[in-house]
């Protein structure tokens, strides 16, 4: 029997949607459309620090925009908030962190990003506080998972090949609750994940590290059906200067395309072109996943 594919798109409303969102989103529709699976619309709205209410309006306009349907999620910020929001959901979250406290996963660090800086040229927490016995309760720290060295877990590809990430080397005890108390990001999209029985994960290459340290939180908590989920590294789009698109700077938003009376058949031709796929021919949503399927056709052929 056939594998049953559920997917997700999960933007963060910290800033107006841009083309490295859209080839995202886009890409995902294609990989879901083309093995009959479903999609969810999953915000990630939990920081209320950098939510912006024109950002979440954004994700729904930019997304009817694209084109691009989904089969569960918030139809718009009203429900969002309502029904789908993060926000509801912090004591789930943090049941899952009790279980790693529990199991003696977890322990207490004081140090600042600025220190880990200092500490680690790759940014990577190198351990500092890991045997202080620092008290879990005390005021004004992190909690972070241990990661023990030459901690190698698999995954699968969406051909069903097997890739390993070295999870200390790649992102080292990460942290689980925030300085201000809160759950962080990498508990909170395994939980969702799971909840939503996603099981088809399409993110950039940056990301790489945020999806060795969910397996590692599923194998931890026991819920390995996480583990047999599939995984797509994608690449990323830069601006001119070679950087990752931020949303902070606006780069090529779909916003300003938008209101400029661009056609998304920008946005189609532009994320055939990173797929090498033929574009000219490309005007709408349609003709993009029509070209997808053939061209996967070919390559089973």
């Amino acid at each position: 029997m056939q594998e049953s594919v559920k997917s997700r798109i999960a933007p963060t409303p910290s800033g107006y949607l841009h083309i490295g969102n859209a080839f995202n989103f886009l890409l995902t529709t294609l990989l879901v459309d083309s093995m009959k699976g479903q999609l969810h619309l999953r915000i990630d709205d939990f920081d209320s620090s950098r939510l912006k209410r024109k950002a979440v309006e954004d994700i729904f306009i930019q997304l009817e925009w694209l084109g691009i349907e989904y089969d569960s999620g918030p139809t718009g910020p009203d429900e969002l908030y309502s029904k789908y929001s993060q926000q509801l959901r912090k004591d789930y979250y943090f049941d899952a962190i009790e279980i790693l406290k529990r199991d003696k996963h977890l322990y207490a660090c004081e140090c600042s990003r600025s220190k880990i800086r200092q500490l680690s040229p790759k940014k990577i927490y190198p351990g500092t506080c890991r045997n202080k016995n620092i008290s879990l309760q005390k005021k004004n720290i992190t909690w972070r998972i241990h990661v023990p060295n030459e901690t190698f877990l698999k995954y699968r590809t969406l051909i069903n090949c097997t890739e390993i990430i070295k999870v200390d080397d790649s992102i080292g005890d990460f942290v689980i609750k925030r300085r201000d108390d809160l759950p962080a990001y990498q508990i909170i999209s395994l939980m969702d994940d799971l909840e939503n029985g996603i099981n088809l994960i399409v993110r950039g290459q940056d990301l790489l590290a945020s999806s060795g340290a969910q397996l590692f939180l599923a194998r931890c908590l026991k819920r390995n059906i996480f583990l047999s989920s599939r995984f797509v590294h994608h690449q990323l789009i830069k601006n001119n200067l070679g950087e990752k698109l931020s949303k902070r700077f606006g780069d090529l938003s779909l916003k300003v395309l938008n209101e400029k009376n661009y056609s998304p058949t920008f946005v189609f031709r532009e994320t055939a072109k990173l797929l090498n796929l033929p574009f000219h021919e490309i005007i709408t949503i349609d003709h993009l996943k029509e070209s997808f399927k053939i061209a996967i056709n070919k390559k089973k052929s």
